[in-house]
């Protein structure tokens, strides 16, 4: 069945409610009201979307379409509620089973009655999170006393201020301490502020400043002063048997920063689109040249270029979202294919996603830098995203070491043959033969120099590869239903994303796949420069056909609030700015003096 949101354009009806209207975000001048704005739109998001603590624990459809769609509604409203929802309400969820007393708890977090948040990274660990500091030492009454030991260990970089105007209960990891022993990186329950907004005691945090581009929301540090706990909020057992369970609890504690890996990430296939869109009408009413022989940008090929191959990425890895997320809750039992899924995912579309919306931004001039325009801003908040949940080059050196190292491998090609399947099986051997030549193991300095650059290159060949299957077995499906004239009932087929996978879409996507490596297909005689230099023009004419369509695709139009797409809502914006005006000028008298009129003299 359909969720709600299963749809882009569904959003259109939470739109309209006044505090999403632009104007709102340029009257809250101060920080703290536009970070107050956020959480207003959060619980407006709450209201809206109806997402249980079943859709989280099971992380279903409705789930999954929250972080697909809404990115550009408000990236941090959207922050807010994946923290919430995933971090911090997954993670609880997991140990309801057991745990029947942690469900009124749950029950107020999926009321928004308070704000769910997950503290884990500290200042000086970074990733390195089985090394943390914070501690949780036991007491004899069965309670706990959380501590922050040094600055080192304050937690970064989750939002703990008061400016949410609501409580907030954390997910918060610490080293917990049973008669002086350490049992390992554990997660505890922990309410860091009342309703009132007011600290808890022993709590405090430190705001840190906006970040620029991105909408604000309180990113913070957070540190404890020997605050007790009640012997409820440890998660999971005291005691684990053996150190092998003690490494399976923690792995279990952390499993949802794995699933917010690929969700965070799904984001970008609406956020191309979105941004595409505004470029592209941007380009279609912005005209050089004199009238009226002047012409739309659009039709120069640096302009159409760029916006067709962003039209054509958003497509294909909308379907490869699809995929993902399929393959994801289908490995549950296998924690290390889900890092291979989520992590191919992430570095694969994060990595094009920079460079394509910095590009954007740069085609569309001067008006491309500014954040009402929507473009730079989703550009500097989805830089956000490719740290949170594993910086993507962290986890491609995590991921391409493991797989050196023969503990686990990607899913196979669908077809070998194809050529992406070739370049990904051509770099990886290559990669192999570098590996066998090296000395030392995987943390030896000849593996460090040699092989961890080629990391990010190789998981992105692994995730094109991937992309590109989601996408052609996707757009085959469509067709043989429409072939045999049947209905298709599929919902995830029914997104408006799947109109546009067409063979032209999937022709852009897999020529610029080729252009980013055209090196190897011309070293190992495939292609030669000009065949591949024929096969892009080729590719991108024969997307042009379809452009003004997807330009102009009325599914994102709830999204799209960026001025300069239209002359009359850019002169609207700029009519209701602050506007200073000097005192009215004469009219000069048109005499024989005027004519001769010296401003440096008449001054003197």
């Amino acid at each position: 069945m359909a969720s709600q949101f299963s749809r882009v354009e569904s959003f259109a009806p939470v739109l309209q409610e006044p505090i999403w209207h632009q104007h709102r975000e340029l009257e809250a001048s101060s920080v703290e009201a536009r970070v107050r704005l956020a959480y207003e739109r959060a619980r407006s998001l709450v209201r809206a979307v109806g997402i249980t603590i079943e859709d989280v624990r099971t992380m279903q459809p409705k789930f999954w379409d929250f972080h697909r769609h809404a990115f550009t509604l408000d990236s941090g409203a959207w922050t807010i509620l994946t923290i919430h929802w995933n971090l911090c309400m997954g993670t609880i969820s997991s140990f309801l089973s057991e745990r029947p007393d942690l469900l009124p708890l749950l029950q107020m977090l999926e009321r928004f009655d308070t704000c769910g948040e997950f503290l884990l990274t500290e200042l000086g660990h970074g990733l390195d999170v089985r090394n943390l500091e914070t501690t949780a030492t036991h007491q004899a009454d069965g309670s706990f006393v959380l501590h922050t030991p040094n600055p080192r260990a304050a937690k970064t970089m989750p939002p703990s201020s008061p400016h949410s105007g609501m409580s907030r209960t954390a997910v918060v990891f610490a080293r917990l301490i049973v008669t002086g022993k350490d049992h390992g990186v554990r997660p505890f329950i922990v309410s860091l502020n009342d309703e009132t907004g007011a600290m808890c005691r022993g709590v405090s945090c430190t705001l840190f400043p906006a970040r620029p581009g991105a909408k604000p929301i309180d990113h913070a540090s957070t540190s404890f002063r020997h605050v007790r706990l009640p012997r409820w909020a440890l998660l999971g057992h005291l005691r684990a048997s053996s150190p092998k369970d003690e490494r399976r609890d923690f792995l279990r504690a952390i499993h949802r920063v794995t699933a917010g890996t690929l969700c965070l990430s799904t984001s970008n296939a609406t956020v191309l689109r979105v941004a595409g869109c505004i470029a592209g009408r941007y380009s279609a009413q912005r005209r050089v040249g004199a009238p009226p022989d002047a012409v739309p940008i659009l039709s120069f090929s640096t302009q159409y270029g760029p916006i067709a191959r962003i039209h054509a990425h958003a497509a294909v890895y909308d379907r490869y979202a699809v995929e993902a997320q399929r393959m994801f809750i289908a490995n549950a039992q296998k924690p290390d294919m889900q890092n291979v899924v989520a992590g191919a995912y992430k570095a694969t579309v994060l990595d094009y996603t920079q460079k394509a919306l910095s590009e954007l931004v740069d085609r569309c001039g001067w008006q491309g830098l500014f954040a009402h325009n929507q473009i730079s801003e989703v550009w500097l908040a989805e830089k956000g995203n490719s740290i949170a949940e594993g910086d993507y080059v962290v986890l491609c050196i995590r991921l391409a070491s493991e797989i050196f190292l023969g503990r686990y491998a990607p899913p196979p090609p669908r077809d070998p043959q194809c050529l992406l399947a070739r370049h990904e099986a051509g770099v990886w051997a290559e990669a192999r033969r570098i590996r066998a030549s090296v000395q030392g193991g995987h943390r030896g300095r000849e593996f460090n120099a040699r092989l961890l650059p080629l990391s990010l290159p190789l998981v992105r060949a692994t995730g094109q590869r991937m992309a590109y299957e989601a996408a052609r077995d996707a757009m085959m499906t469509v067709k043989q239903q429409h072939d045999g004239g049947g209905k298709n009932d599929n919902r995830d087929d029914q997104d408006p994303g799947m109109t546009m996978m067409t063979p032209q879409v999937l022709a852009l996507y897999e020529s610029t796949c080729l252009m980013e490596d055209q090196s190897w297909y011309v070293e190992n005689g495939i292609l030669s420069r000009r065949a591949l230099l024929d096969r892009d023009v080729d590719a991108v004419n024969g997307m042009l056909p379809l452009l003004e369509g997807m330009i102009h695709d009325p599914a994102v139009d709830a999204l799209i609030n960026a001025p300069m797409v239209d002359q009359d809502k850019l002169a609207a914006f700029f009519s209701g700015l602050p506007s200073y005006e000097g005192p009215d000028t004469e009219e000069p008298k048109h005499t024989e003096d005027a004519e001769h009129f010296d401003p440096i003299q008449a001054k003197l």
